[in-house]
């Protein structure tokens, strides 16, 4: 005689795969919405240049140094500022729908992006 009592059926194992796969396909296109994100910098009220790319960048105005920014692992910081405070440093690093502002220079730096947040509060 056959033993009918399987834990398992071949049924319960494909309907199992197909809800891993379904999980899977699902996580890794939501995740290529979360890796799209980028800086925009605005001086004086003027987009001056658009970063897609993550690496560290020097803004200069009228041959001088402003700031060097930096844009890695999906955040955004100023590392480096002419700016007598330097309030736009100490921000840190901010992620996506983030900004820093540096008054003196007259420059904002905007992370643009998906966050996994919708608001945040101080």
């Amino acid at each position: 005689m056959k033993e009918q009592n399987k834990v398992f059926k071949l049924s319960d194992f494909v309907v199992v795969a197909i809800i891993v796969v379904v999980f899977l396909l699902f996580w890794l296109l939501n995740r290529q919405d979360d890796l799209s994100g980028y800086v925009e910098i605005y001086k004086d009220g003027k987009l001056i240049v658009v970063l897609k790319e993550e690496g560290r960048y020097e803004l200069k105005s009228e041959g001088r140094h402003i700031m060097d920014v930096v844009f890695e692992n999906r955040r955004v910081y100023v590392r480096d500022s002419d700016c007598p405070l330097k309030i736009c440093e100490r921000t840190g690093k901010v992620g996506p729908n983030g900004v820093v502002v540096c008054i003196p220079n007259k420059v904002v730096v905007k992370f643009v992006g998906k966050s996994d947040v919708d608001v945040m509060t101080w």
